[in-house]
């Protein structure tokens, strides 16, 4: 099952982790949320399962009234 997992910490920090997405198709969602939240990508890191059921790890920054 594909999902996002998206956590916001009080201090507006957006974090997301893919589950289920394999290779770099988790990239596509991560483009999408950073449309949606007008955010960018400021850290971003591969699980050891991204070559199998993989797991990604990315931080936003938020931006303009976020």
């Amino acid at each position: 099952m594909k999902h996002i997992v998206v956590t916001v910490a009080e201090d507006g920090t957006v974090s997301a982790e893919t589950h289920g997405i394999t290779g770099s198709k988790c990239l596509d969602y991560v483009a999408l949320l950073e449309d949606l939240l007008a955010a960018q990508t400021v850290h971003s890191e591969y699980t050891r399962d991204f070559h199998g059921t993989n797991t990604v790890t990315h931080r936003q920054e938020q931006h303009d009234g976020l």
